[in-house]
């Protein structure tokens, strides 16, 4: 089934960049340069995936993202910014949006996120497939490695996005994902760009993160497969 991806931003370079950028997807893409049109689209047609900009000439992106989570739950939302984001901003974003990007950014992690986004959209419908990691075993099968690999992360620090040079220990790793410690803590949606020889691929997402005791936290990250 075709799937559909807004775009919304005032910058008409940005609305093409993605719209090309996104066309090898096989989705139907709209782009739109306003709040009130991305609900104009979300209210007339389903869509799949958003790419939402937090600052729009007539409404706050942010309110553009809660309308649409609440009357179409299903469309994820991939959240843009270049500016200053407060606290208050970052926990809504943690709350509602899929993951979030900063600007400038590369196009091919763009491509990337939709592709996980959509995929993961796909297994979230089938609801067995989505609790497979715990109820029939892992998708991918993971083997025990100790070693200290170099990440970096793009997170919200002192309200604005920035990207960390970090190091965890690696737990397991698979084809499909890989298990780390770390002293930072990360948190879902987090983007992760791995370097050096370990990692097969270099982008991923983090799926879950908690406490590991000793100020150090545990978390999944899925791969991001170009």
């Amino acid at each position: 089934m075709t799937k559909r991806i807004l775009i919304v931003d005032d910058e008409a370079l940005i609305r093409s960049g993605l719209s090309k950028c996104l066309s090898s997807n096989n989705a139907e893409i709209r782009t739109v340069s306003t709040g009130a049109g991305a609900l104009d689209e979300i209210r007339s047609y389903p869509y799949d995936l958003c790419f939402l900009d937090i600052h729009l000439p007539d409404i706050n992106g942010l309110d553009v993202m809660k309308t649409i989570k609440d009357s179409s739950p299903q469309t994820r939302v991939v959240i843009m910014t270049a500016h200053h984001v407060t606290d208050d901003m970052k926990n809504e974003i943690k709350k509602s949006a899929f993951s979030f990007v900063g600007k400038p950014f590369d196009l091919s992690q763009i491509k990337t996120l939709a592709e996980l986004a959509l995929g993961e959209k796909d297994r979230g419908e089938d609801r067995e497939a989505g609790r497979r990691d715990f109820k029939e075993g892992r998708q991918f099968m993971r083997k025990p490695l100790e070693e200290t690999i170099d990440y970096f992360a793009g997170v919200f620090e002192k309200g604005e996005l920035k990207l960390l040079d970090l190091k965890g220990d690696v737990i397991d790793i698979s084809d499909g994902g890989i298990g780390i410690r770390t002293d930072y803590p990360l948190q879902t949606g987090y983007m992760i760009r791995f370097s050096g020889e370990t990692v097969r691929y270099e982008v991923g997402v983090v799926k879950w993160s908690m406490p590991a005791g000793d100020n150090s936290y545990r978390a999944g990250i899925e791969f991001m497969k170009r």
